[in-house]
């Protein structure tokens, strides 16, 4: 959601030509207008000894591919991230920060190992989504236990689909990132998710063994006792 007067102006200027620009808020002389395209850069909250924000060096170029305008002014945005780069040059700060970048490729999307490295980074995901249904005890559809992407993406692609399920770990998102080949990032993902099966299988072994131990057990015992019946033996008395 964009809100704020700066963005404001950022996203209807890359978004002019679009149905529902401010167009008084386009700044028609960017060289981005109306590419739909703007480049992120991950912060570190923490600052450094000069008391400035630390910014990651190597940022995504990312394209809005929906939006939409609310009568407030605010704006809906869906992106889609296109590809890597980084910043040589920070050519204005000030209302919105301006760079000067290069791309960043990577060669090693084809081939025998990266490609199954791939399949292993996707088995181990599809692990990783039934256990952590199975351990909150939550209903999910086919869609959500087989998401297609893990079939229909390239290994590169699939590196970085992967890396979005750690958005709650940002340092660590952003060091899969800055990975210069597909293969160091598919890797390191392997990783991450092998260590997070075996703790998710553990989690779910315990749980099962605290759930057995506290049913109560009945054991059943029938007391069988023996009866003898006595007769008695009737003899002829002969007086």
């Amino acid at each position: 959601m964009i809100f704020e007067a700066r963005y404001r102006v950022l996203f209807n200027t890359i978004l002019s030509g679009e149905p529902g620009v401010e167009e008084g808020l386009v700044q028609a002389d960017s060289p981005f207008c109306g590419t739909r395209k703007f480049g992120m850069c991950y912060v570190d909250g923490r600052s450094d000894p000069s008391g400035a924000s630390r910014m990651a060096s190597i940022g995504t170029m990312l394209e809005v591919v929906d939006f939409a305008h609310v009568q407030d002014g605010r704006i809906f945005i869906t992106t889609k991230g296109r590809e890597r780069f980084r910043v040589r040059s920070i050519v204005r700060e000030r209302p919105i920060m301006i760079a000067e970048v290069e791309d960043l490729d990577e060669d090693d999307d084809d081939g025998d190992e990266v490609t199954g490295l791939a399949k292993e980074v996707a088995d181990l995901l599809r692990a990783t989504i039934k256990l952590n249904v199975k351990l909150n005890n939550v209903e999910a559809s086919d869609d959500q236990l087989e998401p297609e992407e893990l079939a229909g993406l390239r290994p590169r692609d699939l590196s970085y689909w992967v890396a979005s399920f750690f958005g709650d770990i940002k340092v660590l998102q952003q060091s899969l990132l800055e990975e210069d080949t597909t293969t160091k990032r598919l890797t390191r993902e392997k990783e991450i998710l092998s260590d997070t099966v075996k703790h998710y299988s553990a989690v779910l072994a315990l749980k099962s063994l605290e759930l057995s131990s506290s049913s109560p057990s009945s054991a059943a015992g029938k007391e069988g006792g023996s009866s003898s019946k006595g007769g008695d033996a009737a003899g002829d008395k002969k007086d």
